[in-house]
């Protein structure tokens, strides 16, 4: 089958809430560009021209979309980079950094993308690239060509097929198809016409291999294998996953998506509301004739009623009135209680009642959020420096050493005196040594450093030594 006609069934499954949660990232033009998708009616097009009604486009524009979710996901990604990431890198990559893909993206750039991402989509991914050079071309050569390694970053919509097969006991990436847009061959200068393409990679016999194959799923390239310095193949696939649950293949729910949702019923309601408020509850103004006869009315009273300063109506008897149907507090009720649902999923900037919450109230209403943070930022850390590698592995830097860690304090925080005294009477029994209480002091949290082995903090609880501590510690 052509390449760009099969998609893996996951993506398929997954596209649509994916794209319910990156609509409700984009605010209130983008909603309401869906029209129906997000606002169904029953009166929203004529049912004779197809068009839509007055009623609905007065419905629709009468709505309004709480920017809750996109505002969430930015205040998220700021508790992660409220710290700087703690980066070690050889040499060779330091002067990468600050254009890590090539386009002048740096990998502080990337990263801050790569948790948005995670959070509203689930996934994304990382591909270690190298332009294909000339053979037997030496390191002198490629420079004067400009050709130099990238990680280039892709979405959770430009890898739209895989497959993993288990080798030696574990799952390995041994194909995968990468949607991209690229510029059409447009004879307008001024045009912006965008085309597909697809970029697949294979796992063949051991071998990593690369296809660009264009819209049409026709071979623009031949099968070739990008090798790393030295002049060896790679033997898996450099495309490396972050997901907001883990790091295997397959999809993940994106963490935003329950607000999402929630997001997507309060502008449903607000519409209702607002609907409701404008048909139902506009003064409306009653006239009773008394004994006037409808005729002698008209002819003593012309043109539309109008009433108020210098304006009057003649009748024989009779009265005036203003007729206004009482409000209902329905709507109005289950819009405050999808505030309050949104609040609970993680959407503190929607506040309750005006007042203003204390920063421990706060920091224990975030607790299910600062979890979901962890991992996602475990994960994110994880693939950058799995990508880190490889981009080394092109350059022949050493990969040892290679740190990446994105920041996990969200917020200004210290041990209680109790949990103080627990930590001191546990390291009096020798349960960890000194360094691992300086390592939960500085986070603030009662918490091993996951990147120390168990042998090595017992080893430090026997002799009490404190050396070498980290930086960022």
């Amino acid at each position: 089958m052509p390449v760009q006609t099969v998609v893996h069934p996951e993506y398929a499954e997954m596209l649509p809430v994916v794209t319910a949660v990156r609509d409700a990232c984009g605010g209130d033009p983008t909603i309401k560009a869906k029209r129906e998708l997000y606002l169904p009616a029953d009166f929203a097009k004529d049912p004779d021209t197809g068009a839509y009604t007055d009623h609905y486009i007065g419905y629709i524009n009468r709505a309004y979309f709480l920017g809750v979710t996109g505002r969430t996901k930015e205040s998220m990604i700021g508790m992660v980079f409220r710290k700087e990431p703690t980066v070690n890198l050889p040499s060779q990559l330091e002067q990468y950094r600050e254009d890590i893909d090539g386009a002048g993206q740096s990998l502080d750039q990337v990263s801050k993308e790569m948790v948005g991402e995670l959070l509203e989509a689930g996934k994304f991914f990382l591909l270690v690239d190298y332009p294909e050079a000339p053979e037997n071309a030496d390191s002198e050569t490629e420079a004067r060509l400009g050709l130099r390694p990238t990680i280039a970053a892709y979405h959770f919509e430009n890898l739209i097929n895989w497959h993993f097969e288990g080798i030696r006991g574990r799952q390995v990436l041994t194909r995968a198809v990468l949607r991209e847009y690229v510029d059409a061959n447009d004879e307008d200068e001024f045009g912006h016409l965008k085309e597909a393409r697809y970029r697949v990679l294979r796992l063949r016999d051991g071998v990593y291999t690369q296809q660009i194959y264009d819209q049409f799923g026709k071979a623009s390239t031949e099968e070739y294998i990008p090798r790393m310095a030295g002049g060896a193949p790679f033997d898996h696939i450099p495309l490396h996953i972050a997901g907001a649950k883990n790091n295997l293949p397959g999809v993940d729910m994106p963490p935003l998506y329950d607000v999402a949702r929630a997001n997507i019923a309060h502008y449903q309601t607000t519409a209702n509301v607002m609907e409701s408020g404008y048909v139902g509850t506009q003064p409306m103004l009653h006239v009773d004739v008394g004994e006037t006869d409808l005729d002698e009315w008209a002819q003593h009273n012309p043109g539309p009623i109008s009433f108020g300063n210098r304006h009057g109506l003649k009748t024989k008897g009779g009265k005036l009135e203003v007729v206004q149907a009482q409000s209902t507090d329905y709507n109005r009720e289950v819009k405050k209680d999808i505030e309050s649902e949104m609040v609970a999923l993680g959407a503190q900037l929607v506040q309750r009642g005006g007042q203003a919450e204390t920063a421990e109230a706060a920091r224990i209403r975030s607790s299910a959020e600062s979890s979901v943070l962890d991992v996602v930022v475990g994960n994110a850390s994880e693939a950058i420096e799995a990508a880190l590698e490889d981009f080394a592995l092109f350059l022949g830097a050493p990969t040892a050493g290679i740190e990446y860690r994105l920041n996990d304090s969200y917020w200004e925080s210290g041990l209680s005196a109790q949990d103080l005294q627990a930590v001191t009477a546990a390291r009096q029994m020798g349960s960890f040594g000194d360094r691992d209480v300086l390592y939960m002091i500085r986070k603030g949290r009662i918490q091993l450093d996951p990147a120390r082995e168990d042998d090595e903090i017992l080893e430090d609880a026997a002799s009490g030594l404190v050396d070498n501590l980290p930086d960022d510690m």
